[in-house]
């Protein structure tokens, strides 16, 4: 079975290509019966999983880069004591509130 992800009327100024791919049978059947409730087409559905997906990654590089970032922090001892950071944190809302460490 073939799916093709379509355009929607929002989109009709961005460039769209097809994708095609085989699935066996009972995904299909499970897919298409999951979706229903919702209201959503094949198509559209598909092409929010793509979406979800795509951002999902994104956001994994993004922490992985801030995870590197911080790892090289400790490295380099470019970091703040528990302490210090315990001590503005209780300042919040109060008159003694101060900058961040």
């Amino acid at each position: 079975m073939f799916y093709v992800v379509e355009q929607n009327a929002g989109e009709r100024n961005m460039k769209t290509d097809v994708i095609r791919a085989r699935v066996p049978e009972h995904l299909k059947k499970e897919f298409e019966a999951a979706i229903g409730p919702h209201g959503l087409n094949v198509s559209h559905a598909i092409r929010m999983l793509m979406e979800g997906y795509v951002a999902r990654e994104k956001e994994m590089k993004r922490r992985h880069a801030e995870t590197l970032e911080a790892l090289e922090d400790i490295a380099s001892r470019r970091v703040v004591g528990g302490e210090k950071v315990l001590d503005w944190l209780a300042g919040w809302g109060t008159d003694s509130e101060t900058e961040a460490p």
